[in-house]
């Protein structure tokens, strides 16, 4: 198990290690228990999909390029109903 998570930039890492772990491109929404399941820190799936959804988006960038991407589409993300805002 890993040290518990603190901020959710560190989140953001820990999943895109754990996507690096896997040998894939992308993540799912099945992936969420699993990852959850691999760490100590008690953690919202909620939260964790949100952190997939942006990784995914991105290309699985750095992670102010995830909240820069997620800040220039905001409106979409408002629209597809993908985060509750």
């Amino acid at each position: 198990m890993n040290e518990e998570i603190k901020s959710e930039q560190e989140l953001y890492n820990r999943i895109n290690e754990y996507r690096k772990k896997l040998r894939t491109g992308a993540l799912t929404s099945l992936d969420v228990q699993s990852f959850i399941e691999t760490q100590s820190s008690d953690l919202f799936p909620d939260v964790v999909l949100k952190n997939l959804i942006l990784g995914n988006a991105c290309g699985w960038g750095t992670y102010d390029i995830a909240t820069e991407h997620f800040e220039n589409h905001i409106q979409a993300f408002r629209h597809f109903q993908v985060f509750n805002m």
